[in-house]
């Protein structure tokens, strides 16, 4: 006996498949909201502990060699139609690392979420807590952060800007703006 299946079931059959196929591959993550226009590359790591999460929203494109890692109640939150290029690395730390919708992020950047504290020079740096003062990373929609680019703790990225290939944010990046260098530095607005 044949079975008939029509082609909007077949589309149907396959977008359930391939939710599937991604929960069993992070299974051991705590990942909210798979749809079947996600898009995980090879040797693509996800970790999360018991206490945190990343929330995939609609439409992500999460290329090869890419981790993205949330621990000690942290969370990793990505818009719509984000894009992260090949040997990317998110790392958040008991804070959020936000990335809003439509925004693209080049091949090798790093976003770090927290940083460890160093001031008390008679106790070891790793036996410090974190630095509370800088922590957490804001990134707003339709955002470009070129190739190599770094954003450190405590930054927020306004929506439209525009990171240079290798810059180091230190600071703040005010809306439509296009920031390159060393630390990074607003050259232009975009218009």
């Amino acid at each position: 006996m044949a079975y008939c299946v029509k082609k909007s079931q077949m589309n149907s059959i396959k977008s359930r498949i391939k939710i599937l196929l991604l929960k069993l591959r992070l299974f051991h993550v705590n990942v909210k909201r798979l749809d079947a226009w996600t898009y995980l590359g090879q040797y693509t790591i996800l970790k999360t502990d018991k206490t945190s999460c990343i929330y995939l929203n609609e439409h992500i494109s999460i290329n090869n060699y890419v981790s993205l890692f949330a621990e000690d109640h942290a969370d990793i939150i990505l818009g719509k139609r984000v894009y992260i290029g090949d040997y990317t690395t998110i790392r958040a730390s008991r804070t959020k690392v936000e990335i809003g919708s439509n925004t693209m992020l080049a091949q090798g950047v790093q976003l770090i979420s927290t940083n460890h504290a160093f001031s008390n020079r008679h106790q070891l740096i790793h036996e410090q807590d974190i630095d509370t003062l800088k922590i957490g990373i804001k990134i707003g929609n339709d955002c470009w952060l070129g190739a190599g680019s770094i954003v450190l703790p405590g930054v927020t990225i306004g929506d439209g800007a525009v990171i240079g290939a290798h810059a180091v944010v230190t600071k703040n990046i005010p809306e439509y703006a296009i920031a390159v260098g060393n630390p990074a530095k607003v050259i232009k607005f975009r218009n």
